[in-house]
């Protein structure tokens, strides 16, 4: 899609990846919403990025709801909504120690917030005039394409990103709203708190946020073509688009888009 004078909503806007990418879109011509939990850092990025900033918790339905409706009546619409918003929680990997309020607050924010997005989303563009193009992109991690044994919740949660995003892209492809995941290596972020130093140590290079947000922008650009695709961004690489093998067998029949269905 074309971005010049389009209008971005971006979610974990406050800092990091939400944060570089906000300024992206911004300096590609775009109108920015920024929300994040922390008013404040949503509205400092806002003013900076000349946007307008919401306070927002992504794991409530109602408040996402209200933020996309807020955007679109101050900014006059929703054409690409980044959902970025995501957090890591405090325990040992363990399962077994597992406290389960911690865990629905992991999948709350990292799971519940893409999908409540995405609804808010979709619902948004569609009420948009004329049928202009529009996006939905969302921030996954590696930890969403392998196992990540240090934080199997949080895996849990990414890989059912990539999974949603990947599920819904051809419904709405006709409807020219594309839908894209983006999938990060170790990257300077709040969800990497200050264990900078020790994942350095064990050799393992940190991205930083800038570098995601060039593959936000790769993504948000990509023809309709592309929709579903998951861009990896690892430490030295260009952004590249994960391909996923064919899982063959009878059951395919049953796996095609609504907008194909007949007789239903």
């Amino acid at each position: 899609m074309n971005l010049e004078g389009a209008v971005a909503l971006v979610t974990g806007g406050g800092s990091g990846i939400g944060r570089a990418s906000a300024e992206r879109f911004a300096a590609a011509g775009m109108r920015v919403c920024v929300v994040d939990l922390d008013g404040e850092a949503a509205s400092a990025v806002a003013e900076s990025v000349n946007g307008f900033g919401i306070a927002c918790d992504v794991s409530d339905a109602e408040q996402v709801d209200a933020a996309f409706a807020r955007c679109a009546e101050e900014l006059g619409t929703v054409d690409l909504a980044l959902l970025n918003a995501g957090i890591t929680i405090h325990w040992s990997g363990d399962i077994g120690s597992l406290d389960l309020a911690q865990y629905r607050r992991s999948v709350g924010v990292n799971l519940d917030g893409v999908v409540f997005g995405a609804v808010a989303a979709v619902r948004t563009m569609r009420a948009r005039t004329g049928g202009a193009p529009g996006a939905i992109l969302a921030t996954a991690s590696l930890a969403g394409l392998m196992p990540w044994h240090p934080d199997p919740v949080y895996s849990l949660g990414k890989h059912g990103v990539v999974g949603f995003m990947r599920s819904i892209a051809p419904n709405l492809a006709p409807e020219r709203i594309a839908v894209h995941t983006i999938c990060p290596g170790i990257t300077e972020t709040g969800v990497l708190g200050d264990r900078r130093p020790l994942v350095e140590g064990f050799g393992v290079p940190v991205m930083e946020p800038e570098a995601i947000a060039d593959a936000v922008l790769l993504a948000a650009t990509a023809p309709i073509e592309q929709t579903g695709s998951c861009w990896v961004a690892q430490y030295g690489k260009p952004p590249w688009a994960m391909e996923f093998p064919e899982v063959p067998g009878a059951d395919s029949k049953l796996n095609i888009p609504v907008s194909d269905r007949s007789g239903s």
